[in-house]
């Protein structure tokens, strides 16, 4: 499995939202920050100015923008349309979360796909935090996102009707949106972006997919420079310039990463240890420890108590 699938998978996505929103002008909507959620908004209809953090865009007709680390960032049809936080205008117009979210006055139509998807809270990475306030990805002929307003249409009628699946649909496309939105970003950023950069260049990514494939194999620096087709001194320097971290640093964390996502399963320490390369529990535990701020045995039964409370809660954020 490729690098970036093996990420995507760690950092576990839990749920999505979809709904279709019309705007009509004048409107202007603040929508609230919310810690581990990837809020998106797709143009199928009339433009938008969307501000995250200072920076403003207009989006058009088949733009996607995606606002990362749930952020708080404003919807407006214009630059100086005054401003009301969404849960009020949710609140207002009686949404209940299964039919179209109206709201605005009676001009310009602007019609959306909006939702987020939301990570586990336990599971950040840094490849989250590699990402700028704003990612906006323009439809072009080569690049256009309306086709995701039918998949949506379907969700919803999915969604609607609770057949069984929908929850896994709405998941699936949740991922391949995500993976779009960091392909695109990738390619077209101006400089290299921490860590997508390693991905995307072809000799980092045979090592760090060697490294995600064999976390529980005892890696030297010299086997993961050989698995890039490179001396060890090429390697060490061409990985930090892109991941921004040592091999073996990075290597540290994805194994600590791993066995915290194993240990919130359920599985056993020693089994923990093993699998992420520990021949030592001991030796294991003080690592952990030193990454999580808790012993395994601590953070397992933490994690296991947090499943057992646990219970969705629909609706937007």
């Amino acid at each position: 499995m490729d690098a970036l699938s093996r990420i995507l998978d760690s950092v576990e996505l839990r749920s999505s939202l979809y709904y279709v929103t019309e705007l009509r002008a004048p409107w202007g909507l603040r929508v609230p920050g919310e810690a581990v959620v990837c809020r998106f908004h797709v143009v199928v209809e009339g433009t938008l100015y969307l501000t995250s953090e200072g920076e403003t865009r207009r989006l058009g007709r088949g733009d996607l923008a995606v606002v990362p680390r749930g952020r708080e960032h404003v919807l407006q049809d214009a630059p100086d349309t005054p401003l009301i936080d969404l849960p009020e205008a949710l609140e207002d117009c009686g949404w209940q979360g299964e039919e179209t979210f109206r709201w605005g006055g009676d001009g310009g139509l602007c019609r959306l796909v909006c939702g987020h998807f939301e990570f586990d809270r336990e599971a950040a990475h840094p490849l989250l935090d590699a990402l700028p306030p704003l990612v906006h990805v323009q439809a072009t002929p080569t690049y256009d996102f309306r086709w995701i307003d039918q998949v949506m249409r379907f969700i919803g009628e999915e969604a609607h009707a609770r057949r069984p699946g929908s929850g896994a649909i709405a998941r699936r496309l949740s991922e391949v949106l995500f993976v779009q939105v960091l392909r695109h970003y990738a390619e077209t950023s101006p400089r290299p972006v921490p860590l997508l950069a390693g991905i995307t260049d072809p000799r980092l990514s045979r090592a760090l997919e060697a490294m995600h494939d064999g976390l529980d194999r005892p890696w030297t620096l010299q086997d993961l420079a050989r698995e890039a087709g490179m001396s060890r001194t090429s390697f060490t320097v061409r990985f930090g310039e892109l991941i921004g971290m040592t091999p073996m640093s990075y290597l540290a964390d994805e194994r600590m990463r791993e066995a915290s996502r194993l240990l919130r399963s359920g599985e056993s320490v020693a089994a923990v240890a093993h699998r992420v390369g520990y021949g030592s529990e001991a030796a294991f535990g003080r690592k952990f420890k030193d990454f999580s701020g808790q012993g395994p045995g601590a953070y397992r039964r933490r994690g296991s108590a947090q499943s057992e409370g646990s219970a969705a809660v629909p609706g937007p954020r």
